[in-house]
C-alpha cells in the first residue's frame, strides 16, 4: 500500500506501554516522514517502536514503524516504516453480500470493451467492495450485479482504492450517480439486513 502523510496532517503517535498517545504535526518536506511533537511532552522521546495513526480524507492509516528523534527538539522522524493499515472510513453501512458482479470500462474510444468479472465482498448505499482475480485498468468502471432480491443494478462508480489480497485483487467503489429506483433497492436491501 503507498501511502505517505502530508506537511500539516494531524498525527497520533503511541508508544508502546505508554499512557496516552501524543498528538503531534506532519512536517516532512523531503522523503522522510517528520512529526513534530511539540513542546507538550518535557521528556526525551525514545528512539523505538511506535504506531503513528493519520486521518486523511478516505481513510485511516496507521504506520508502524520506528521513531528516531531529530532535530529541532520535540521532532522525531519514523524510518522505517514497517506496516501501513488503512481503516475505511464510511458515511453508509455495507452488508456482506456475495454476489456476481461485472466492471465495465466504457470510456475508452476502441471498439472493443473491457470488462473484469469478480464476485462483490459488500454492498452499501454509497458504494461496494470488489473481489477480482485480475487488477483492474486506471479507469473508473461501470458496475452490473443482480440483488438477491432480483433487481439488477447498473451504475457509475470511482474506484477509491486497489489492494493485493491472497484471492486477488479487492476493489473499493464509490457509486457516483445511481437511478433512484436501484438507491431504494438498495436501502431496502441494507435495512433487512442491519434489521
Amino acid at each position: 500500500m503507498d501511502f505517505r502523510p502530508g506537511p500539516g496532517q494531524v498525527a497520533l503517535v503511541e508508544y508502546p506501554g505508554a499512557d496516552t498517545p501524543i498528538t503531534g504535526l506532519i512536517t516532512n518536506g523531503d522523503d522522510r516522514i517528520a512529526i513534530d511533537l511539540g513542546v507538550q511532552d518535557s521528556r526525551p522521546t525514545p528512539d523505538g517502536a511506535v504506531v503513528v495513526s493519520v486521518y486523511a480524507p478516505d481513510a485511516l492509516y496507521r504506520l508502524r514503524g520506528t521513531a528516531r528523534p531529530a532535530r529541532p527538539e520535540g521532532v522525531i522522524v519514523l524510518e522505517p516504516v514497517h506496516d501501513i493499515e488503512r481503516i475505511q472510513r464510511r458515511s453508509a453501512a455495507r452488508v456482506p453480500i456475495q454476489v456476481g458482479v461485472t466492471l465495465s470500462f466504457l470510456d475508452d474510444p476502441g471498439l472493443m470493451i473491457e470488462s473484469v468479472v469478480g464476485r462483490t465482498l459488500d454492498i452499501g448505499l454509497g458504494g461496494l467492495r470488489v473481489l477480482t482475480l485480475r487488477s483492474v485498468p486506471h479507469r473508473d468502471p461501470t458496475v452490473m450485479f443482480t440483488l438477491p432480491t432480483g433487481r439488477s443494478i447498473v451504475g457509475a462508480t470511482l474506484v477509491l482504492s486497489e489492494d493485493t489480497v491472497t484471492d486477488g485483487y479487492e476493489v473499493r467503489l464509490a457509486f457516483k450517480d445511481l437511478d433512484p429506483d436501484d438507491v431504494v433497492a438498495l436501502r431496502e436491501l441494507v435495512e433487512a439486513y442491519t434489521a
